[in-house]
């Protein structure tokens, strides 16, 4: 610490010969003339001292017979000397001390921490909604609202805290313990949802109703919930549960355009613009259209120690295209039919296993008609409360 001191003010490292040495250094001493670092080799004595010192050395020289001498000059009083006449470093410096003052009361970078079960990217999207963002000054942003708006809108976030670390962000979330699915108790029957032949039966608890080889019809009892017990008076009621697997009979209609609508496209451009700490700058004259085009952003930011800095180049890419009809030939359109096909039997039979079906198209000038039966596999088990009237 002395060192970086003697630095700051500076030193001189000096030379007396010619003298007597002896009495120099006593003369030095009983003017409290700070000398150190003294060494005699030769006849010739070294020594350092502050550089605002260094004039009061020549009263002792003389005193004493001898003369000093400069030897080297060190610390930061000589540097600025040196450069005395160069004002425009001493602008320049000063530009860059206000710049960087500025610039730190921007968040530079966001990091999320804690979160598991809530997305990543669907709290970035909430945090940009309100203005918690790169490029976003600090004094702009409301972090007790911000904290609050999350922990309501988010129910797997038990608390949430936003710290200022710098330039960056730090959003902490503590999410909430998930309970376990607690099974309901209350009293129900097991009653079918849809008309079947029952081909698979599993009674977990309740009374069994219907049989593997039972015909039955929607809202039909399968297993009871209401039983007699032979050690307690009156009925007695229990959460029907289980499994019943029936072939159900499924009905698929559909019809398909022949006039089908399709994108053309026509042209595609690319527009940049420079984001600098949330102001965007465009790099181009004609704007971009956002009707009728398909627009892809990409975002390239300034990384410094693996952080993004709110500084970069965003991309567009835009493709327009035109709306067009177009009258599909018989085979375009079987073809076109035969992927609706799959795409209704994924979407809406998904919870089932599909055993037979038959499906009939028939085109026509204008469409096509699609008309199929379907056997499938389900379980058509449903759960019904039982209500119970209070005497």
């Amino acid at each position: 610490m002395v060192r970086f001191f003697r630095w700051l003010l500076g030193y001189v490292k000096f030379s007396f010969s010619g003298g007597f040495i002896d009495g120099f250094v006593n003369t030095c001493y009983q003017n409290k003339i700070n000398v150190h670092n003294l060494k005699n080799k030769k006849g010739t004595l070294y020594g350092e001292c502050l550089a605002r010192d260094y004039r009061l050395l020549h009263i002792p020289a003389r005193e004493n017979g001898g003369k000093i001498r400069v030897l080297k000059k060190r610390g930061l009083i000589f540097l600025l000397m040196k450069i005395r006449n160069r004002w425009g470093l001493f602008v320049g410096a000063l530009i860059f001390v206000c710049i960087v003052s500025f610039l730190s009361g921007f968040i530079w970078n966001v990091e999320i921490i804690g979160n598991d079960r809530i997305s990543t990217a669907e709290i970035s999207a909430f945090l940009d909604e309100n203005n918690l963002k790169r490029g976003a000054n600090w004094k702009s942003v409301d972090k007790d609202k911000i904290e609050n708006l999350m922990m309501a809108s988010f129910d797997d976030c038990a608390w949430v805290h936003i710290n200022e670390l710098n330039t960056t962000a730090r959003v902490e979330i503590n999410e909430t313990v998930k309970k376990p699915k607690i099974t309901s108790k209350k009293p129900a029957n097991l009653k079918a949802k849809k008309d079947g032949l029952i081909v698979k039966a599993s009674v977990t608890n309740g009374w069994q109703v219907a049989k593997v080889g039972d015909s039955v019809t929607e809202g039909d009892l399968l297993i009871s919930g209401i039983y007699d017990s032979e050690t307690k008076k009156g009925n007695q009621f229990a959460h029907a549960s289980g499994e019943y697997i029936a072939e159900v009979k499924e009905k698929l209609n559909m019809i398909v355009s022949r006039k089908q609508s399709y994108k053309a496209y026509k042209e595609e451009r690319t527009f940049k613009k420079l984001s600098f700490f949330g102001l965007e700058i465009p790099l181009y004259l004609s704007p971009y259209q956002k009707q009728n085009s398909e627009l892809t952003y990409q975002s390239d930011y300034l990384i410094l120690n693996s952080n993004e800095l709110p500084i970069g180049i965003e991309t567009i890419k835009e493709r327009r295209y035109e709306l067009k009809t177009k009258t599909l030939s018989d085979s375009e359109l079987n073809s076109l039919v035969k992927a609706e096909i799959e795409k209704k039997l994924s979407e809406d039979f998904s919870d089932c296993e599909i055993i037979k079906k038959k499906i009939d198209v028939s085109l026509g000038a204008d469409e096509a008609v699609v008309k199929g039966e379907l056997l499938c596999l389900e379980n058509i088990g449903k759960e019904v409360k039982i209500k119970i009237k209070n005497k």
